[in-house]
């Protein structure tokens, strides 16, 4: 049976060999596809306890609904306070804290590595694979490496035992344990795990992990756990702790802290993923019904020589399996190869698992061919020998069936095709839309960066020490600032951008709404050039003898239903935190608006403008210095900023600028561009296969008829007209119904998005016009080498 099925490969190379690459590269694609979609959906799946596990999570009185992940914490051990970890159904509570960005050091070189902090219950909490040293944090000096992070350090040699300088916190830390990248994508990143022992206070909010025993309900424990209770930390209100599943995390796009992954990414990626695949299984039939067409005869003879339809059904099925498993090797070495230039382009990493690649093959293997095969065999089965051994060239229904699967092609290629150029055009639609702020040439340095872990643990007088320094670099680089002639305007401060929802509450007249919150002083307008509506703008010596003001955006106003700003009195729900006052908010007086804004966007345009209010606040060297210039002083400026940082600070020198932080916020929709438009390319690359393939089989089948119709006097240009009549038939067919379908999956990408750009009809146009060049150079060789055939020679070899 293998012999005889080799013996067809050969026989029918070419066809073979089209329907080899266009399955090859098909099964390529939902290979990666397939790999990144069970890498999503399995997120932290080597936790074996992953269904038991819990994060707490916190909702103030007075600001109910709006939960955020946050540890269980009481400093100040109030009395009162309910501590949820204390239910009888918790078998672990685990704790960490996220400290990225600090300074480690090791043989007098520098790294940041993302760290961890963690108490000793976090590795029996999750199951992060120990592979050398000791399986758990026992001194409060020990520390954990990544694998991955341990050769970047040591290379080959050891690392247990070595040490490393925490410079944050003025500690030294031993390296006692190496940990394995886990099998499955993890929501935590982090390159170093060091102990909460190791310094009193870490100044940052934890995390809290909660196992429960097998079979309890955390339903159960959140409604007995219901009630708000007194809290000791700096907000001062009544709290309520809760559990929230750990594995739903990932998806939340509510929780922050944590990797997170896009349903919406992943249900574009499906979608094509689920095209792809039809596209190369469809060309598949249809070559295959070609060569089922030349082998009538062969199947003929077969089914009067007694063979049935199971002897008929194992032959094709051998061959398509073979054909398939040529083709899957093919595609799984072409993914090895391709997998760094996918993570690269695409952000797209590969999470290899033996177990689901074992299971995906085989699913292809077997599927494939069982449903190719199953077509042909019925056909033979309820066909008499007499029909089967008629001319080829008698398939009507054949014909149509060719036409309906290139039909589908044509409709789906060009569907994604409008859909890859409609992406593109929204993503430019964002990234040139004005903001209603200055977004071009304004760099961001940071020169101190308030290190609350090292000043939470340092005495009185080293307090007074750090503090006196951070004062006179502060004074310092003002007036280098200052006397600098190449900027326009300069200030401290943040950029006026938020990747997070609009959450700082507020009330006007038992009003409320939730608003962006933005720290800024006079300077800071300047900068950033937000057009003044209304009132005024921060005069520095005015808001530092009463800082209870704020400039609101003109659709704060419309929120709250304010008519005249001037008499308005606005009231916090939440703290000002930066203020550094600790006194309740009852005893703070309203604020007052002083002036309006137009409004502008703080986050990704498919959000609506949200509401946004401006808090003075004299702005420091603990923030980062914004400088804004003339586009011909970009290297000047940088040049400046850098020399500045070495004379005054010192060490690593960081910039970033505002367009490329507001390029940031599209990655992912600049990623699904990217992504459809390169599949869109192989989708047509495999139809063009499937067609150069029909059309060689259907060009062959007329060679009579055109040699009779050259004889007749028909010209070469008449002959190319008739071959190619029936292709753009269809192919107008198939545009038609790809108009509909293509508007419902862009309208249905846009349902969420507050800002869209317009759907041109020559979206369409261009569709069409690309899958005609595309064909045309398919076929127009083929036609034209059979419109030159000598007709005596061509009737000579027919008959």
């Amino acid at each position: 049976m293998i012999k005889l099925s080799l013996r067809t490969f050969v026989h029918y190379r070419l066809y073979s060999l089209i329907n080899l690459l266009g399955l090859a590269l098909s099964l390529t694609c939902v290979i990666i596809i397939a790999r990144y979609i069970y890498s999503e959906l399995t997120v932290d799946r080597f936790n074996t306890k992953l269904d038991r596990i819990y994060i707490t999570t916190v909702e103030r009185f007075g600001n109910q609904g709006n939960c955020f992940l946050h540890g269980i914490y009481n400093p100040n051990n109030e009395q009162n306070f309910v501590d949820i970890s204390k239910h009888p159904g918790v078998e672990k509570h685990a704790s960490f804290i996220y400290h990225h960005g600090d300074e480690v050091a090791f043989d007098n070189r520098t790294y940041k590595p993302n760290l961890l902090v963690i108490d000793s219950v976090f590795l029996q909490t999750l199951d992060y694979r120990v592979i050398a040293g000791a399986n758990n944090i026992c001194r409060p000096e020990d520390a954990f490496l990544t694998e991955a992070f341990a050769a970047k350090v040591f290379g080959k040699e050891d690392p247990i035992g070595k040490t490393f300088s925490y410079s944050s916190v003025n500690k030294t830390v031993t390296v006692v344990g190496i940990i394995r990248q886990p099998s499955h994508k993890s929501m935590l990143s982090f390159d170093m795990l060091v102990s909460s022992e190791l310094v009193e206070e870490w100044g940052h909010s934890p995390q809290s992990l909660i196992l429960l025993y097998p079979k309890v309900d955390y339903h159960d424990v959140n409604s007995r756990y219901n009630e708000f209770t007194q809290s000791g930390y700096w907000w001062r209100d009544s709290v309520r702790y809760q559990l929230f599943p750990y594995k739903d995390v990932y998806f939340n796009k509510h929780t922050f802290g944590f990797l997170h992954g896009n349903i919406v990414y992943i249900s574009i990626l499906s979608g094509i993923g689920i095209l792809l695949l039809l596209i190369g299984l469809v060309n598949y039939i249809n070559i295959h019904s070609v060569v089922m067409l030349r082998r009538n005869r062969e199947f003929g003879m077969k089914k009067v020589f007694g063979a049935g339809s199971g002897r008929i059904f194992v032959q094709l099925f051998v061959e398509n399996l073979l054909l398939t498993v040529v083709a899957s090797v093919l595609a799984f070495w072409l993914v090895t190869i391709l997998s760094p230039f996918v993570e690269n382009t695409f952000d797209i990493r590969q999470y290899p698992n033996l177990r689901f690649d074992i299971c995906l093959a085989i699913t292809l293997i077997v599927l494939l061919p069982a449903v190719v095969s199953l077509a042909p065999c019925l056909r033979y089965r309820y066909f008499s020998p007499l029909r089967s051994l008629r001319s080829i060239n008698a398939g009507n229904k054949s014909l149509f069936s060719r036409k309906f699967f290139l039909g589908f092609q044509y409709f789906i290629t060009m569907g994604l095709i409008v859909v890859s150029l409609f992406f593109v055009r929204q993503l430019n639609f964002m990234l040139d839309k004005d903001l209603g702020f200055r977004t071009q040439n304004i760099i961001q340095v940071p020169f101190v960066e308030f290190q609350s872990t090292r000043a939470f643990n340092m005495s009185p007088e080293e307090y007074r020490e750090y503090k006196a320094k951070i004062k006179t670099i502060n004074i310092m680089l003002k007036q280098k600032m200052t006397e600098f002639p190449l900027t326009e305007h300069w200030s401290f401060g943040y950029f006026p951008i938020r990747k997070a929802p609009a959450s700082f509450k507020i009330t006007v007249a038992d009003k409320e709404t939730e608003c962006h919150l933005f720290a800024s002083d006079e300077a800071w307008f300047k900068v950033f050039d937000i057009q003044l509506l209304e009132g005024r703008l921060w005069n520095d010596e005015l808001e530092n003898s009463n800082p209870y003001n704020f400039i609101v955006t003109e659709s704060t106003l419309k929120q709250l239903g304010i008519a005249d700003y001037r008499e308005a009195l606005m009231q916090p729900i939440q703290r000002l935190w930066y203020t550094g006052s600790l006194d309740d908010l009852k005893t703070n007086p309203p604020y007052r608006i002083v002036g309006v804004v137009k409004d502008f966007h703080a986050t990704h345009l498919s959000q609506r403008i949200e509401p946004t209010v401006f808090h003075f606040k004299n702005l420091s060297v603990t923030e980062p210095v914004m400088v804004a210039f003339a586009p011909e002083r970009r290297q000047e400026v940088i040049e400046f900023m850098k020399n500045l940082h070495d004379e005054l600070i010192g060490g690593e020198f960081t910039y970033s600028f505002i367009e490329d932080e507001i390029t940031a916020m599209y990655n992912e929709d600049k990623k699904v561009a990217v992504i459809c438009t390169v599949f869109t390319g192989i989708a047509i690359m495999i139809s063009m296969l499937g067609l150069f393939g029909i059309s060689l089989f259907d060009i062959r089948q007329r060679r009579k008829e055109i040699a009779i119709r050259k004889i007749n006097g028909a010209q070469i240009i008449d002959i190319i007209r008739l071959l190619l009549r029936k292709y753009f038939v269809v192919l107008s067919i198939a545009f038609a119904a790809s108009i509909p379908i293509a508007l419902f999956a862009i309208y249905k990408y846009l349902e969420n998005f507050a800002h869209k750009a317009s759907v041109s009809w020559w979206l369409f146009a261009t569709a069409l016009a690309v899958t005609i060049a595309i064909s045309l150079c398919t076929l127009l060789y083929q036609t034209y080498k059979a419109g030159n055939e000598n007709p005596a020679e061509v009737i000579k070899s027919e008959t």
